[in-house]
């Protein structure tokens, strides 16, 4: 059953630019956790605000478990949602402690045994007194997380929640999260521009670009079937082959200002063979630099046709100025 339905949700701030939100649908399921994926500026945050009450679309509609909050005669105030909301800064009152920020509403006050166990799960007992500004960053999400989650809504929206952490608490923290939003089956519809955040905790992404919605799919449906070059290069560093230079490739698409067919290649998805073995078409070319990264050797390659970066193993012995044949493993 869908939670939550988006159809045709379209929002321009004047009439003469390019809409910021462009005829976007999609479903969310109960206990799905899915991940609105792009750069700065793509519409990804007017969407989410859209959801919330925040911002209302020039047409098209929001359906909260069959309820109709946004359509062309509908429009649902936020507090009137059954929605929990997390800003990007958290949006905590400074002048009131832990506690007093997470009861604030009558919702929470009418569900203090649900808050005690949110209390307990996300390990802010020992914080209970303490005033926003005393608190570290994890420790401010969470707060804000209980808060959200207090009143026991259908759906919880995310701005950003990891953008705020160091590098090295932002693992530890996806998984809080995770485990929070499965122990408690919560729908959950996140912003995030970070693909390793976005592929980490949700079920499914939606791809915004330009304020249209890419494509939508399972992280793996997309790293493996990117649709165009921006959501390849989501994933990463790609190199485009033109079809006709690898036709057994198993995946491709049109590239829409050249009409060519073109395949998106990793860098790891190469390896180097003998100039006899068969298979997948042979690139003969010349080594122009090897960087050790630790995991892997960068190795800076020129043929005839194209210049480009493959990975190798580190087992692989390889030197600039080397002459190589590689070929192309879509299984790699």
């Amino acid at each position: 059953m869908n939670a939550l339905t988006l159809q045709n949700v379209t929002k321009s701030y004047n009439s003469k630019d390019t809409p910021a939100v462009n005829n976007i649908s999609f479903d969310c399921h109960n206990s799905e956790v899915v991940a609105l994926i792009g750069s700065s500026g793509s519409g990804k945050t007017t969407l989410l605000r859209i959801i919330a009450g925040l911002e209302a679309p020039d047409y098209g509609e929001v359906i909260l478990n069959d309820n109709i909050l946004n359509s062309r005669t509908v429009f649902v105030t936020p507090e009137k949602r059954d929605c929990g909301l997390v800003f990007q800064d958290y949006a905590l009152f400074p002048n009131k402690t832990v506690q007093q920020n997470i009861t604030f509403g009558k919702g929470a006050m009418d569900n203090s045994t649900w808050v005690n166990e949110l209390i307990d799960m996300t390990g802010i007992t020992e914080l209970k007194q303490r005033f926003p500004h005393e608190l570290s960053g994890g420790q401010q999400q969470r707060v804000a997380l209980v808060r959200a989650l207090a009143t026991r809504p259908s759906l919880l929206l995310l701005d950003e929640p990891l953008s705020h952490l160091d590098p090295e608490l932002k693992e530890s923290v996806r998984t809080e999260l995770l485990k929070l939003f499965n122990t408690t089956k919560t729908t959950v519809v996140f912003v995030s521009h970070d693909i390793a955040d976005a592929t980490a905790m949700a079920d499914r992404l939606v791809v915004i670009n330009k304020g249209e919605a890419e494509q939508i799919g399972t992280a793996n449906e997309i790293y493996r079937n990117p649709k165009n070059k921006n959501v390849a290069r989501l994933f990463g560093k790609t190199i485009f082959i033109p079809i006709e230079l690898i036709p057994d490739a198993p995946y491709s698409f049109t590239e829409k200002e050249s009409h060519q067919k073109i395949i998106p290649v990793r860098p790891h998805q190469w390896e180097v063979i003998n100039n006899s073995t068969k298979g997948s078409p042979t690139f003969n070319g010349k080594v122009k630099s090897v960087t050790n990264q630790g995991t892997h050797k960068e190795v800076a390659f020129e043929t005839n046709q194209l210049n480009f970066t493959l990975h190798l193993p580190n087992n692989q012995s390889v030197q600039a100025g080397e002459k190589l044949s590689i070929a192309y493993n879509a299984e790699l």
